[in-house]
Parts: C-alpha cells; structure tokens; sequence
C-alpha cells in the first residue's frame, strides 16, 4: 500500500487542531497507510496534548522557530519512518482535508513531482488586500525566475515524491515555500498547481495579525529569494 507522511505544523492551534486531524483521517484511512507528524511550534497552549490524546507523533520546540523550521523537524522525523508521499498541512483549518486525495491522485499520474495547492484557481479567498497584493508580487517574481507559471507561491498546503526530499529541502526559517519552489525550479522538478478550497481560520492568530509583518515579510522574502537563487 502507498505509504503517506503527513506533516503538520502548528502554534498555538489547540481549538482547531482536533477537526483538521479528524479530517485527515476521514479522508485517509482504509485508502492508503499514512502517519501524522505534528510539530509543536513552541506553543503556549495545549496543542502538543491535543495531538498526543488523539495518537499522534509529535515532536515539540522550545521556542517558535517559524513554519519553516517546524516543517524541517517534519521532514527529519518522514525520512526516519519513510514514505512514498509527503503532504503538508496547515493546522489552523485553513487548509481543508477534504483536499488531499485530490493532492494523491495528481502526484500519483507519475506526470509531476510537486503539486502546490491554488486559493486562485478555484473560488476567490478571503485575503486582504495588502495581502493578496504581496502574493501577487512574490507569485510573479518567482515566475519570472523559473519556468513556472503559478498563482499562489506562498500557499504551505503541499505533496511531493518523498524520494525528492533532499532536493526540497530548505534553509528558510521564515518564506520557505518561496524558497522550495525556487529549489524545485533549479533542480528541474515539475510543477503543476491545483485549485483548493479556501477555508477562514477558525480560531487563533495568523503571523498578520501583527502589522508590523507587512513591513518586515516582503524585505525578508526578498533576501530569501537572492540567497536561494544566487
């Protein structure tokens, strides 16, 4: 049976963890072996116990290191069990479970090596406009870098061929999903984007919530995007 590394970040994702791992499982189980990682993102809440009462794997920072630095600790704990496949999810219920056979059935065609979920091919997100306007940017820089003709290059719900991890496996703490797709683009690796269904946060904070990430979030992708380039 294909084997399938489910990695899921969080901070502070108490409340909305349990329906997102409810999901997962619904839209898993009996179809394909898979297993769960979450990654404590040194939250202050009781996201760690949440996972753990509901059987799954999880690994817990001291600190918050960013979503970057919790999915680095998930692919280290993925090539310690292996896997055909690595999804990752957010924990925040933005992402909806109901998406990942649709993940599956692409990346198992054989025809692509990536596939990175779209808010912009499907019905129109609930984004604010400062924000939709930086993802607009940052979509259109990195196409211009590479071959790709994507609409949504910061978008975290993802699957790859676990045999490709060393090749995706970022530096980034912070803009990693910049950073793995400029990776992916270097080292010849096909792309292709699928609409999925954009869901509103239902409890918590997003990194936004703070204005202050609108000044600093483009100088850092930036120098991101030189460095992972370059």
């Amino acid at each position: 049976m294909v084997r399938v590394a489910v990695v899921i970040p969080a901070h502070n994702e108490e409340q909305a963890l349990p329906s997102v791992l409810k999901g997962v499982k619904e839209a898993l189980d009996g179809v394909y072996e898979y297993k769960i990682f979450l990654i404590d993102d040194g939250s202050e809440d009781e996201t760690a116990r949440v996972a753990l009462e509901n059987g799954i794997e999880v690994a817990r920072h001291a600190y918050a290191t960013g979503v970057g630095g919790a999915i680095k600790t998930g692919f280290l704990m993925v090539k310690e069990w292996g896997s055909d496949y690595i999804i990752q999810i957010d924990a925040d219920g933005q992402h909806s479970p109901s998406d990942l056979c649709k993940f599956l059935d692409e990346i198992s065609g054989g025809e692509y090596d990536l596939i990175i979920g779209s808010r912009f091919l499907g019905a129109s997100p609930d984004i604010n406009f400062v924000r939709r306007i930086g993802i607009s940017f940052f979509t259109w820089l990195v196409n211009r870098l590479t071959s790709y003709k994507l609409t949504d290059i910061t978008n975290g719900y993802r699957i790859f061929r676990a045999e490709l991890l060393d090749e995706l496996f970022f530096s980034s703490e912070k803009h990693w999903a910049i950073e793995m797709t400029l990776l992916a683009s270097k080292n010849g690796l096909r792309v292709k984007e699928v609409p999925i269904e954009p869901m509103l946060r239902k409890s918590g904070f997003s990194q936004f919530h703070n204005l202050t990430m609108f000044f600093w979030y483009p100088l850092r992708a930036i120098k991101q995007i030189f460095s992972a380039y370059v």
